[in-house]
């Protein structure tokens, strides 16, 4: 099961040129926050992989799921490649939640795939998006 922090999550959205859902992610509920970890673990174990059969980079998935649980339906990233950031200052890493990440034991409940859809399955599970 797939884990992460909020500033984490927010980095990988910017890098991938998505401004809104960075922000989104900060504020979003602990169960919508459940829902991307748990969306980008599914793309990471059944989505697109790359010519050698490696799955995608975990910050695409982690952008992408995001990104489909902040706007309710999957799509692709405004950038296929993402621009890495510098590492996070002591002032963003003083944001409130950017170490925030969902509670394990409230994560397991809710079940390995927690809000995938059919809808992101066949969006994700093509190589057509690698």
């Amino acid at each position: 099961m797939l884990s992460t922090s909020r500033g984490l999550a927010a980095r990988d959205l910017l890098e991938y040129g998505e401004e809104a859902a960075a922000e989104w992610v900060y504020l979003c509920s602990e169960d919508d926050f459940m829902k991307v970890c748990a969306a980008a673990d599914w793309i990471l174990l059944h989505g697109p992989t790359t010519p050698s059969g490696a799955s995608m980079m975990v910050a695409r998935a982690i952008a992408a799921a995001a990104v489909f649980v902040h706007e309710g339906r999957p799509r692709d990233l405004a950038r296929k490649r993402r621009r890495k950031l510098p590492e996070p200052s002591p002032e963003e890493r003083r944001r409130v939640g950017f170490d925030q990440a969902p509670d394990f034991r409230a994560q397991r409940a809710k079940g390995e795939h927690y809000g995938v859809t059919d809808e992101l399955k066949e969006f994700w599970a093509t190589d057509a998006h690698g």
